[in-house]
């Protein structure tokens, strides 16, 4: 289930399940891909976080709200 307290609210499944190893290595793979980023000349900065961008857009926008406790 999810560590949040009320998850129902969030629409969360056991699809959705992600134990604490999946979050530190998901966690260090956005550090390594942030830094990596970081160190290319400006344009392609720009586009890159403009790529992390629309991924991190369609996840949020795939998510059933936010309207639960601690939400909106």
């Amino acid at each position: 289930m999810s560590d949040h307290p009320d998850a129902t609210v969030r629409g969360d499944t056991d699809l959705d399940v992600v134990d604490a190893a999946d979050r530190q290595e998901a966690r260090v793979a956005s550090a390594t891909r942030l830094a990596d980023i970081e160190s290319q000349p400006l344009a392609s900065r720009a586009q890159a976080f403009g790529e992390v961008h629309d991924e991190l857009r369609s996840v949020l926008e795939g998510t059933t709200g936010d309207t639960g406790q601690g939400g909106r």
